[in-house]
């Protein structure tokens, strides 16, 4: 192996980018290539990036969204090995101390994650600080593309990948306004193997820019990803499709409900009971779906 790449994206993250690029140089890493990808910052990010030096390279785009900003990393950077940082985050000093000997040992890895915890919630928020999000998102250690459908654990910050996996299962898909990175740990765990390490090695941090997402957005998303890999996922593992098929059917139940309520708020009631219905289909012993579907109906 000849080096590693981390690749930062950005958008507005003055505040937070200097002490995420100090956690990287702490590794000490010999000759690691740093790459921070403006992603239509308008707070001065870029300048924050140049100004840090230490050969931290800086690269501008329009606002296009974290999974493109990563595939402009990739295709700038060369080391045989790729970690991902958020500008927000922060590295703990043994992270790749802990994840490179891994992939070091066993050549057939393509990628290596490691549980991470929270800081910085904001105040009267419910995010207990330290949280394990592999407790998280109920976790148990088994590495299988199962385990990523029905878990969604690993969280691209923890990453550290070989770039040659690249070549075979693609990038970052930027059809997704969501989950690209899901949707790529699935492509790469369905093609080779992966581990995970089970302290946290990165620390997330909340604040009021990265806490609230498009929750219909999000919901789409995981169902097209779900229904993207669900048959792949049960080839590889017959004895666990009972599992992942409910666990589909309770994402398309949760989409569709959200879908309906959004069209009823809307004054779009036929269209509302279309999706309600289609939710009540998915999981029909759930009563909340019916009383909007009533609701729809007056």
């Amino acid at each position: 192996m000849t080096g590693v790449s981390v690749i930062v994206p950005a958008f507005n993250a003055t505040p937070f980018l200097g002490e995420a690029l100090e956690s990287v140089f702490a590794q000490g890493l010999a000759g690691v290539e740093v790459v921070v990808v403006d992603d239509g910052s308008t707070d001065g990010t870029a300048e924050v990036a140049r100004r840090f030096g230490r050969g931290v390279r800086v690269l501008t785009q329009p606002r296009s969204g974290s999974g493109h900003a990563r595939n402009v990393g990739l295709k700038e950077t060369t080391g045989d090995l790729v970690a991902f940082l958020d500008a927000d985050d922060v590295w703990l000093p043994d992270k790749m101390a802990r994840q490179l000997p891994l992939l070091e040992k066993d050549p057939a890895l393509g990628l290596v994650f490691s549980d991470m915890v929270s800081f910085g919630a904001p105040e009267g928020e419910a995010k207990e600080e330290g949280r394990s999000y592999f407790r998280e998102r109920g976790f148990t250690g088994r590495c299988t593309p199962a385990s990523i459908f029905l878990h969604d654990m690993i969280s691209t910050p923890t990453v550290v990948l070989r770039r040659a996996v690249l070549r075979e299962t693609g990038t970052f898909d930027p059809s997704l306004p969501i989950g690209q990175d899901t949707d790529l740990w699935l492509r790469i765990a369905l093609a080779h193997s992966f581990a995970a390490v089970p302290s946290p090695l990165v620390r997330r941090r909340f604040h009021p820019g990265n806490t609230t997402r498009d929750s219909r957005l999000l919901a789409r998303c995981v169902v097209e990803i779900g229904e993207r890999y669900l048959a792949r996922c049960i080839a590889g593992e017959p004895g666990m499709e009972r599992a992942l098929r409910e666990d589909l059917a309770r994402k398309r139940w949760h989409h569709a409900f959200l879908e309906g309520c959004a069209l009823l708020r809307a004054g779009q009631p036929r269209e509302a009971r279309r999706l309600l219905a289609g939710a009540i289909r998915e999981k029909p012993l759930r009563a909340r779906a019916y009383a909007f579907y009533l609701k729809a109906l007056l």
